[in-house]
C-alpha cells in the first residue's frame, strides 16, 4: 500500500512563488519488493523484458515516458535479432542482480541504483552484480560500492545485451522525487559509518559549502564572482565537486552544515550532512513551454529533516530549459537569503 508523505513549505517563499510549493505538500510513496526472474532480456541499459513484457521493476512510475522506454528497451531485442552475435547468454545456475538503469548520473545512482543494492546488501554475496563496463572507470559508482563490497561483478561490454537465467531485480523506487525516509537514513549511516572507519579518508572543508558548478558545460551561475564575496563573509568554502573523489566527497558533506547550489545533481551529497542541515537551492524562473519546477532536492531535504530554503533566478536565455540553463542570481535576495538560512 502506498504511504502518504507531508513535506513542509520552504521556509522563504515569497506570495509570488507559493504555486511552485503549495500544490506539492505531500506525495505518494510506493513500496519496493525484490524479485527473482526466469529468463530475463537485460539491456545494456538495465530494462528488463520477459514473455510478459518489459518488466515493471526494472522501470519508474512515469507513464509519459512510459513509450520511451518501451521503444529504447526495443532498440536492444531488434538489434539482437538481426545481429545474434550482439547477445550474451548467462544460462548459468548462479543469480545475477540487476540494480542500474539509463539515467546514468550522481544522482540517479546515489539516490536509486545504490538504494536498490541496499534492499539485498544481506543476500549480495550469493549472486553477481550486472553492470555496464564504462561503470568500471567512474569513480563515484565504484567508489559508492567499494563500502558495499561485492565480490562479483560481471561487466556487459559495451552494445551488447544478455539473456539471465536467473536475474534478482529489486525494484527502482516509482517516482524519481519519492524518497523512503527509513532506508534514507539507514544508507546515511551506512556510509558515514564507512568514512568513520577508515581514517584515511579525512576530508573536511568546514560547516559552510557552496557549489560551483565553473567546470561544468552548462547550467552554470554567470555571476558567481559577485556570490564569492558574499560567501567569503559569511565563511563559506566554495568547491567543486569534481576536484575530489566519492569518499572524500561523503568525508567533506558530513562536515558541512549548510550547503548552497544551484539545482543540479551535487546537491544530492546533502544525504551525509550533519543532523538538521541547512540547505539553499537556486531555481530557473519558468520562461517556456520547456520548463518546470524540481521537487526532488526540496522533497530530499524534508526526507532528510533538513530545513529548506529556495531562490527563484533568470536564466541569460529565456529560451534554455532547466537542464541547460544558465542562472543570474540577484545578489540582493541572496544575502537575505544567505543571512536568513545562517541565523
Amino acid at each position: 500500500m502506498n504511504k502518504r508523505i507531508a513535506v513542509s513549505m520552504p521556509l522563504n517563499v515569497a506570495e509570488s512563488e507559493m504555486p511552485l510549493f503549495e500544490p506539492f505538500l505531500s506525495y505518494e510513496l510506493a513500496p519496493q519488493h525484490v524479485k527473482v526472474f526466469k529468463n530475463v532480456f537485460v539491456t545494456y541499459t538495465g530494462f528488463c523484458l520477459n514473455g510478459k513484457g518489459l518488466i515493471k521493476e526494472s522501470h519508474h512510475d512515469h507513464p509519459h515516458q512510459y513509450s520511451e522506454y518501451q521503444n529504447e528497451a526495443a532498440l536492444f531485442y531488434y538489434d539482437v535479432e538481426d545481429h545474434p552475435e550482439n547477445l550474451i547468454e548467462l544460462n548459468n545456475a548462479d543469480t545475477y542482480l540487476l540494480i542500474h538503469h539509463p539515467w546514468y548520473n550522481y544522482y540517479h545512482w546515489l539516490l536509486e541504483c545504490i538504494f536498490r543494492a541496499w534492499m539485498v546488501r544481506d543476500k549480495k554475496d550469493g549472486m553477481i552484480l550486472l553492470l555496464p563496463d564504462y561503470y568500471a572507470k567512474s569513480d563515484f559508482i565504484m567508489g559508492s560500492l567499494k563500502p558495499f563490497g561485492f565480490k562479483n561483478i560481471f561487466y556487459i561490454p559495451s552494445g551488447k545485451s544478455l539473456m539471465v537465467k536467473n536475474l534478482c531485480i529489486p525494484q527502482i523506487k516509482a517516482r524519481v522525487d519519492s524518497y523512503d525516509q527509513e532506508m534514507l537514513a539507514a544508507v546515511r549511516h551506512f556510509y558515514l559509518n564507512y568514512i568513520d572507519l577508515n581514517g584515511g579518508i579525512n576530508t573536511e572543508l568546514g560547516e559552510r559549502i557552496y557549489i560551483s558548478r565553473k567546470k561544468a558545460q552548462r547550467k552554470k551561475v554567470q555571476n558567481e564572482a559577485e556570490l564569492e564575496e558574499i560567501l567569503q563573509r559569511y565563511n563559506f568554502t566554495v568547491i567543486n565537486n569534481e576536484d575530489y573523489t566519492f569518499l572524500q566527497q561523503v568525508a567533506i558533506y558530513a562536515h558541512a552544515k549548510y550547503l548552497v547550489s544551484i539545482h543540479g545533481s551535487g546537491l544530492t551529497n546533502m544525504l551525509f550532512m550533519q543532523d538538521n542541515a541547512r540547505i539553499l537551492e537556486f531555481h530557473k524562473r519558468k520562461t517556456n513551454d520547456k520548463d518546470w519546477h524540481s521537487k526532488a532536492f526540496w522533497y530530499l531535504a524534508a526526507a532528510l529533516g533538513f530545513d529548506y530554503y529556495q531562490q527563484v533566478c533568470d536564466p541569460t536565455d529565456i529560451d534554455d530549459d532547466y537542464f541547460n540553463a544558465n542562472f543570474i542570481v540577484d545578489v540582493k535576495l541572496f544575502e537575505d537569503n544567505l543571512k536568513l538560512m545562517c541565523t
